[in-house]
């Protein structure tokens, strides 16, 4: 082997650790998306696919099932938590409910959509 050729191989390999190293910190970092299956709220309007991030699948449900009746569509407040409705099609609203904690605005995060 060539010196030139020694470095070349050192700095290759030395580039891949590098690049691999950020990317296992972060995806270790990550908390797994819940699922928490589906609802109903009064009215009969079916909730279905609810996934929670750092909260219980029993407190994703219960915002889930106050959302429609108080987020018709765009923005509202729900225990604690800001939620955003925008209607998908016309029987079907998609909604996301997030509470912040420092610089991470999505830090615990419900998800579901509802509909008749």
């Amino acid at each position: 082997m060539t010196k030139t050729y020694r470095r070349v191989c050192v700095a290759v390999l030395a580039a891949l650790g590098l690049a691999l190293l950020p990317s296992a910190a972060a995806g270790a970092a990550r908390v797994p998306i819940t699922p928490c299956g589906d609802a109903t709220a009064p009215g009969g309007i079916l909730i279905s696919d609810i996934s929670a991030r750092r909260v219980s699948c029993r407190t994703a449900r219960r915002i889930a099932r106050l959302t429609p009746e108080r987020c018709e569509s765009g923005t509202c407040t729900v225990r604690g938590y800001t939620c955003f409705a925008a209607p998908a099609t016309d029987e079907l609203t998609l909604a996301r409910c997030a509470k912040a904690r420092d610089d991470d605005e999505l830090y615990r995060t419900v998800r579901f959509d509802y509909g008749r």
